[in-house]
């Protein structure tokens, strides 16, 4: 789900950054007034884990790959804004560091990951309570589940109106392919594959590490 530059119109590129940079500054208000210090030493080793996962790509249908995030784990440790601060930075270090997403895509990446996936997760968890599903396994799945592909979903809509901007003999000046090409191309691995195994790592890994951080907490 990592944009690279030059796929992105500069219009699209500065309203996402405008859009991140107000969710963050907006979540790091929300996450300094209840951060300690051990909350963040293990926020630190989580944000570890997500920037790991992220940088292994694995081949899906159509040429293309993908990857986890394990951002709804951390959402479910520590929270969303907390979540927001931790899956941001990782992202910011891939693109400066490892040209891992572009820097001028930098906020559409943000946006989509770092911030949508907390999000979705909690208000879809949030729902499925109101819904008086108790099972939070069946919940943490679910939520995982569509949060993820939301992320994708945007990721393809964003690439996929890129087309509406061309030269004057018609040729597309950023991403090439629309609508028709780029859901399909992200959404069918996305609900076929990729969400079902983050929501499979999310359910197996969150009472071990929960479990983990009451140990140290403890201590």
């Amino acid at each position: 789900m990592h944009i690279p530059d030059g796929y992105l119109s500069p219009q699209t590129c500065a309203t996402f950054y405008a859009a991140s940079v107000a969710a963050v500054g907006f979540a790091f208000a929300k996450f300094k007034k209840s951060v300690d210090e051990k909350t963040f030493v293990h926020l630190s080793v989580a944000s570890a884990f997500t920037f790991i996962v992220m940088m292994f790509n694995f081949p899906v249908v159509g040429g293309s790959s993908a990857h986890i995030t394990g951002i709804p784990l951390i959402t479910y440790l520590f929270g969303p804004f907390a979540s927001i601060i931790a899956s941001t930075v990782v992202l910011i270090i891939q693109a400066l560091l490892f040209r891992d997403g572009g820097i001028l895509a930098l906020g559409t990446n943000v946006f989509n990951m770092a911030i949508a996936i907390p999000l979705v997760t909690i208000f879809v968890d949030s729902l499925l309570k109101t819904a008086n599903l108790k099972n939070e396994k069946v919940r943490m799945f679910i939520s995982t589940y569509i949060s993820t592909n939301v992320a994708a979903l945007l990721t393809a809509v964003e690439l996929g109106l890129q087309p509406i901007f061309f030269t004057k003999a018609g040729k597309p000046l950023y991403f090439m392919y629309d609508l028709k090409t780029t859901i399909p191309a992200m959404m069918v691995p996305h609900l076929l594959m990729v969400g079902v195994i983050e929501a499979v790592l999310t359910v197996l890994l969150y009472s071990p590490l929960k479990n983990f951080a009451k140990i140290k907490k403890e201590v």
